[in-house]
């Protein structure tokens, strides 16, 4: 019995270790992507480390399942699915890459996570650049035993929400087909 408990003590204690605070997630890779966002250019291999630092911190998969509407999401096979995440991934990379002046901050402030359950997280951040103040709120869970965003409202502005608003409407006169091409024909325009 008292190796079952220490076994299921240790296990939690990895579990927690490996999904540290959401706060602690977030600021870390926060302060290295404020640091290149600083920069007047970048070269090559920064514009690279700034979508990893992106990879890392957002859960695509979750992000583009929830950028559509329940229905269309189940009505495709596990192959377009798929290439949709692939290819929705690409296109939020490499255009957040590009318009990251819209995260520049002189100050930011963390309020504590606000947890649903032990996997589940809101974090809000007050950015303040030149005197203004944006609101961003994170919400997180926890994928492969690390902190990652599925939703980033800035200003009460929701990511999924307009992607779902956008798709929904693109998806009313075309196919998914056709909505993968262009969200890749997005995805290569950001690249350039």
């Amino acid at each position: 019995m008292l190796k079952k408990l220490m076994i299921a003590v240790a296990c939690a204690s990895l579990v927690a270790f490996a999904a540290d605070d959401p706060v602690a997630a977030i600021k870390k890779k926060d302060a290295e992507l404020q640091a290149l966002i600083k920069k007047s250019s970048r070269n090559a291999k920064e514009t690279e480390r700034v979508k990893s630092l992106l990879n890392d911190s957002f859960d695509f998969e979750l992000l583009a399942k929830k950028s559509l509407s329940s229905s269309d999401w189940k009505a495709q096979d596990e192959a377009s699915q798929k290439k949709f995440v692939a290819e929705f991934q690409r296109m939020v990379r490499n255009s957040s890459a590009k318009r990251l002046e819209l995260y520049r901050a002189d100050s930011t402030v963390y309020e504590p996570a606000k947890m649903k359950g032990a996997d589940e997280a809101r974090v809000v951040a007050h950015l303040w650049y030149k005197g203004k103040e944006s609101v961003l709120e994170y919400k997180m869970s926890v994928v492969n035993g690390n902190w990652k965003a599925w939703d980033l409202v800035i200003d009460d502005l929701s990511t999924a929400r307009n992607y779902k608003d956008q798709f929904g409407q693109i998806l009313k006169t075309k196919s998914f087909a056709e909505l993968i091409d262009i969200i890749s024909k997005k995805a290569d325009e950001a690249e350039k």
